[in-house]
């Protein structure tokens, strides 16, 4: 007997210390998986998000907060459908399973009732899965409160300096209130479905006791069988309050996944940046009646039947008021935005047929405000390229005139520029925006007023730059200050939409026009 008794006792620790073991397993790797799940969803939607076009950056809806809290937000949500969490509905689902199976063995006039009761209970937890689901997208939706935070944050400063401090404040206030608004809307439902789920079993158990009295004063069923049908389905009973405490968090992951596979999946308006033709690029640009409207205002022409040329190795300065589409022309050329009309060509061939990447390897923009990476000066030039000589990083810096603030660094080419470049002054972050763009070697420089932000000392150092910058190769210019682009092979005046004037320098001043009256407001000699 005392035998019998020491090895059922030894038999139930095996069980519990197996139980255990594959317990600890199991939550293990379902957090290993769920953990991998997280990075891959930020990973994968964060590289599409790389190669979107400019037109989706431009709606509203994806501004840079909104973005950053959707990647920040929902792969931790998208987790509860594969941790631990998930592994606890299994236990439960199994058990749910196998406690039905028990029910009908015994008494299947239970067993049937409270099938039915579960199939009910299901229907409305669908049901209010719906309705949650609705006000999750909602809130995602209007959940600006990141974005607004964002935007302060970095423009912290400025605000200070005007003393508006309490209105940023308000705005956030009033950002947050949206957003407990929709939430308060939401726990309404998670808190009738938590109710209806927690007192199931009560329910349950009316009808199911009810009916198992009938079941044996009628005789059809024997006490002890109908009893043990009876408990199975109290048993199923906990299994469903266990997995039902899940439910808002397997709604909102639902929904986080929605959104994370909108980002994943979108494709850009622009297309496959490696599909396409790869020509050997020589700088013969082609403007021909080109019309385009923003996505956001598509009522609002920008470009109506633009036409004109530069040819290969040629510095072609546009001009025009402010609105006329000139830092637009330079936003197509790198195909930021596609044409609505008419074709963008390079050496004849439309360049919506070429491939996005090998474009944009045979073009380099200086824009007005160079954007700087936290790292060395040398990590900066090199950016994006592999193996570059040193030779090569001092002969750009030597064309883009950064030699002589460089020669006064302790550390040379390898000085950390700071975050945004913030440890360089604008003409240094300037002349190392010129290399950079200078040693990759481009067929085609772009500048957009690349020298209107800068004193007058740095402007002549950064100009002297240019100048070198443009030899050998098609450079497109926008400049404010009209005295830099005076040798320009030609100039285009648009305005409109349209190229209302062309020309050289002198021939537009002799046909004293649009682009003579901006001369004069200039104060330039004529």
């Amino acid at each position: 007997m005392m035998h019998r008794f020491v090895m059922s006792v030894i038999a139930h620790c095996g069980v519990g210390l197996g139980i255990w073991f594959f317990q600890t397993l199991s939550t293990v790797m379902f957090a290993i998986v769920s953990e991998n799940l997280g990075v891959r969803f930020r990973v994968d939607a964060f590289r599409n998000l790389l190669y979107q076009d400019s037109a989706y950056f431009d709606n509203p809806a994806h501004a840079p907060g909104s973005l950053i809290t959707r990647l920040a937000a929902d792969p931790p949500s998208v987790k509860a459908v594969v941790d631990g969490r998930m592994m606890q509905v299994i236990y439960a689902f199994s058990a749910v399973v196998a406690c039905v199976t028990i029910g009908f063995i015994y008494c299947w006039q239970v067993a049937i009732l409270g099938t039915s009761l579960i199939f009910f209970l299901g229907f409305v937890m669908c049901g209010l899965a719906f309705k949650i689901t609705i006000l999750a997208v909602e809130h995602m939706q209007n959940d600006d409160a990141g974005k607004v935070a964002i935007e302060i944050i970095e423009n912290v400063k400025t605000i200070q300096l005007l003393t508006r401090t309490k209105r940023f404040l308000n705005s956030y206030e009033n950002e947050s209130k949206k957003r407990k608004t929709t939430e308060l809307r939401k726990s309404v439902f998670e808190a009738i479905n938590y109710s209806i789920t927690q007192n199931f079993m009560y329910y349950m158990s009316c009808f199911c006791f009810a009916l198992a009295i009938r079941v044996i004063n009628e005789g059809d069923q024997p006490v002890d069988k109908t009893f043990r049908s009876l408990m199975a389905m109290m048993l199923c009973c906990e299994g469903i309050i266990l997995s039902a405490q899940f439910f808002p968090q397997f709604v909102g992951a639902k929904s986080a996944a929605g959104q994370m596979f909108n980002l994943i999946y979108r494709k850009p308006q622009t297309g496959d940046v490696k599909t396409g033709s790869q020509p050997e690029i020589r700088g013969n640009i082609l403007f021909e009646n080109v019309k385009f409207s923003y996505p956001q205002r598509p009522h609002q022409p920008v470009m109506k039947t633009l036409q004109w040329t530069a040819l290969r190795g040629q510095t072609v300065a546009i001009v025009g008021p402010s609105g006329s589409g000139k830092s637009t022309c330079i936003s197509m050329l790198e195909r930021f935005y596609d044409v609505t009309g008419g074709a963008l060509r390079i050496d004849g061939q439309d360049i919506r047929t070429m491939s996005l990447y090998h474009l944009r390897t045979q073009m380099a923009l200086v824009g007005q405000e160079p954007r700087l990476f936290v790292g060395t000066i040398r990590e900066n030039i090199c950016l994006g390229l592999k193996d570059v000589p040193l030779e090569k990083i001092n002969q750009a810096l030597e064309l883009a005139n950064a030699n002589r603030f460089l020669g006064n660094l302790p550390a040379g080419i390898d000085t950390e520029v700071g975050e945004r470049g913030g440890q360089l002054s604008g003409g240094q972050k300037q002349r190392i925006a010129i290399a950079r763009a200078l040693v990759r070697d481009p067929k085609i420089l772009l500048l957009d007023e690349a020298t209107s932000a800068l004193d007058s000392e740095s402007e002549k150092a950064v100009q002297e730059a240019l100048d070198r910058a443009r030899e050998g190769r098609t450079c497109i210019t926008i400049a404010h200050r009209l005295s830099s682009i005076q040798n320009s092979d030609l100039i285009v005046y648009i305005d409109d939409g349209r190229v209302q004037e062309a020309g050289t320098h002198n021939e537009l001043m002799h046909m004293k026009g649009k682009y003579f009256e901006l001369i004069k407001k200039q104060d330039l000699a004529i």
